[in-house]
């Protein structure tokens, strides 16, 4: 699969590499949308979605032999999209390089930034973004782009609470140990014993199972850690009205995120028993739902980016 050069309709042609989180993915089905030429190429086994492009090869010799390969996408492109970051043994990508005339964007999502592994060949890229807002303090200059969420286009308020009723609380972790599942379950251990509360844990599952089983819930904790912020299963969750509750710190944040901040099990306990007493609030769920489609909505997210391409 190629860019196509016929279509002058077409205001870019845009090649994501590697997809994190599905968020190139996301990206490129709204840049679509919006009359752009938009490719993903990613490894078939660490993509959410099937790439349109799939790579198959691990190591550093498989991946950057599978890169050189395909170094006609990137001479073909605009703009050269690369999320996560670029790991030290990726040296096709210089080569690459110095064979384009596109603008290359770093796009970082997380885990490359915070523990190093994606931060070589920065030199490579025209411009920086970051999916996080607490990414920025090692990305000077850097600009916040949101995660786009597409279930915020078609979702709807599909799991209402009766009043007095057992709050289902949700809890999805990629890495138990990161999002802090033992300190969750051990703060809310008094509201299970109890039977106020019923906690369901989901994780290693498909994506769509997780949405399934988001709808069924009336809130999601989605971590208690120190990393100041909250993932993208908070804004998914948001999207269909369902309350999210994390460990971030709200001043990284757009002054009207509902997201409910919390710094301890004892005040993730004392939200969820006030929850218990009051029920869901149905003002908070429809802030919720407002939230994700002024920042997450992928056209919104879509326009933003096609906005910093062009001052590139």
């Amino acid at each position: 699969m190629g860019i196509d050069h016929g279509n002058e309709s077409n205001n870019m042609r845009i090649l994501h590499v590697n997809n994190i989180a599905n968020v190139a993915y996301d990206l490129s089905r709204a840049q679509r949308e919006m009359s752009q030429q938009a490719l993903v190429l990613a490894h078939r086994r660490h993509s959410m979605s099937q790439p349109d492009v799939p790579m198959y090869l691990d190591g550093f010799v498989g991946i950057n032999f599978e890169l050189l390969i395909r170094s006609r996408l990137f001479q073909e492109s605009d703009i050269v999209h690369i999320h996560g970051g670029i790991r030290r043994t990726q040296t096709a990508f210089r080569r690459l390089r110095n064979a384009s005339q596109a603008k290359w964007v770093l796009h970082y999502h997380g885990s490359e930034t915070r523990m190093g592994y994606g931060m070589f060949h920065r030199d490579l890229g025209d411009r920086e973004l970051v999916s996080t807002p607490d990414l920025l303090r090692w990305h000077e200059g850097a600009e916040w782009l949101p995660n786009p969420i597409p279930e915020v286009a078609s979702a709807r308020m599909t799991h209402r609470m009766l009043q007095g009723g057992k709050i289902v609380v949700g809890h999805f972790p990629t890495n138990r140990e990161l999002k802090g599942t033992a300190s969750v379950v051990h703060a809310l251990k008094s509201l299970l014993d109890s039977g106020s509360i019923e906690l369901k844990i989901m994780e290693r599952r498909p994506h769509h199972d997780i949405i399934d089983a988001i709808q069924m819930v009336d809130v999601v904790v989605d971590q208690l850690n120190r990393l100041s912020i909250f993932s993208k299963v908070a804004l998914e969750a948001m999207a269909f009205g369902v309350p999210a509750i994390s460990s971030y710190d709200p001043m990284l944040f757009p002054d009207d995120c509902p997201v409910l901040a919390v710094r301890s099990g004892a005040e993730l306990f004392d939200a969820l028993r006030k929850m218990c007493s009051e029920g869901v609030n149905e003002k908070l769920k429809g802030e919720c739902i407002a939230y994700v489609r002024k920042y997450h909505h992928p056209s919104a997210v879509a326009q933003k980016l096609e906005g910093i391409y062009g001052l590139i």
